[in-house]
């Protein structure tokens, strides 16, 4: 009786009235928007079954995944991408930071999730490193023997690692991180995170940098079932670290502290109604602090613009330049003396040239170390063919003939010793043809 009626399936693309118009929206599109509304009230209505994650595969699919019992049905690519490379990743997570099975499960990743799909590719290699201490301090760099020292650049006192980056005694690193603070404490206050909160994060956070914070009335503290969420997530949060909080690890038991506020003063806050999410702004706030010290220290060490970074790279390396004719190595007779070029004639090269320079002296001085050892070790010190001096004032208070034949046989190893040194010198140490000056 129907047969004039055909159904057709066809994918519309939902929640379209994010970036148009009502009126330019089809009639298929509006039903969409609707039926996301009604299902969004319905999951915060109480008894209402929630949506069933066993979803069958249509005949008009060509495939389905499921994955943990579940059908994917959005962001296809990420989460197989995400699946797979799982296991390693917890793996990862739990030998460099030290987490247990139980640590994993108080951990707000959902949080850091959306902080860290917010950002751009560049940011978010960079708050990655971040997190897991990725980043070029000395000490870092150090290891891998690409300097020469491991001290901090700006205050030169303490091996700079990521923790040193937070607390450096630099005065203008101090003069910044006290008013960080100060902003920062403003923005918990603009996201209407809970007093009780900010005072116990702006203390820990304190603590960390090495700045002093001016004690809070302890009248702070309103409510008893808020006073014990608050200490069930301190006690939580010092298990997971503090430091760890900075990187995005923050517990899940701070939500439960700010829901008790925002239950008592739910007309002036309401955080709960902004995009995002009170946690996930509170792990954006935190890591955004943490990178600013970083670029702070960046800004400090390289400049602020490709024109400072090689105005200071210059300068490092004249002063190295300086340093190296000052001390004037002796190297061996195949390389040319440090010193074959005088000094104004060679601070006129490029900063890429002076570079290259440095580093073959520093290869030469390694080999002229080496082959200094070795010669050492075969042909021994001169010291042995020396007569001592107790030996010789011996001869002299036994008589002259004694004397000099204990002269004469010194003489002749001195000899011996020399001809051996020569025709080792002569073997190892003639300059090569084709060897200049690398500068």
């Amino acid at each position: 009786k129907k047969r004039h009626v055909r159904c057709t399936r066809r994918w519309v693309k939902g929640h379209q009235d994010r970036k148009l118009p009502r009126h330019e929206i089809s009639d298929e599109g509006l039903m969409n928007i609707e039926v996301d509304e009604l299902a969004t009230s319905a999951y915060i209505m109480a008894g209402v079954d929630k949506t069933s994650l066993e979803v069958d595969v249509f005949s008009e699919e060509a495939y389905g995944i499921i994955i943990d019992g579940s059908k994917v049905t959005c962001k296809l690519k990420h989460r197989v991408v995400e699946r797979c490379g799982e296991t390693a990743l917890l793996q990862y997570l739990t030998n460099k930071h030290k987490l247990s099975e139980g640590k994993m499960e108080g951990i707000d990743w959902q949080a850091l999730a959306r902080f860290l799909r917010s950002l751009s590719p560049q940011q978010r290699a960079t708050q990655v490193k971040l997190q897991h201490n990725w980043i070029p301090t000395n000490s870092f760099l150090y290891q891998q023997r690409r300097i020469q020292c491991d001290k901090c650049p700006l205050c030169k006192s303490a091996v700079e690692t990521p923790s040193h980056v937070r607390w450096c005694r630099f005065l203008a690193a101090q003069r910044y991180r006290q008013d960080r603070l100060s902003q920062l404490e403003r923005e918990f206050k603009g996201i209407n995170t809970a007093p009780e909160i900010v005072y116990c994060w702006m203390a820990q956070l304190a603590a960390i940098c090495g700045e002093r914070l001016e004690d809070y009335s302890d009248s702070i503290i309103t409510g008893t079932p808020i006073k014990q969420a608050l200490g069930e997530a301190r006690r939580h949060q010092a298990v997971l670290s503090w430091e760890g909080m900075l990187q995005g690890r923050l517990s899940t038991r701070w939500q439960k502290v700010q829901e008790c506020h925002e239950r008592g003063r739910r007309q002036e806050t309401a955080s709960f109604q902004k995009r995002g999410g009170w946690s996930a702004q509170a792990v954006r706030l935190l890591c955004v602090f943490n990178s600013d010290l970083w670029h702070f220290r960046n800004a400090e060490v390289h400049g602020n613009t490709l024109h400072e970074a090689q105005q200071k790279l210059r300068a490092e390396v004249e002063d190295k330049v300086r340093r190296l004719y000052d001390r004037h190595p002796i190297l061996l007779a195949r390389y040319p003396s440090v010193r074959s070029i005088p000094l104004e004639v060679r601070l006129q090269k490029s900063t890429l040239v002076l570079q290259m320079w440095l580093k073959h002296v520093d290869q030469q001085e390694k080999l002229t170390d080496v082959v200094r050892m070795k010669a050492r070790m075969q042909e021994g010190s001169i010291l042995r063919f020396l007569v001592p001096r107790s030996a010789v004032r011996v001869g002299v208070k036994n008589g002259c003939g004694q004397n000099n034949r204990l002269i004469r046989n010194a003489a002749s190893k001195l000899v011996r010793w020399a001809r051996c040194f020569l025709r080792f010198r002569s073997k190892v140490e003639l300059p090569r043809a084709g060897i200049g000056d690398p500068g």
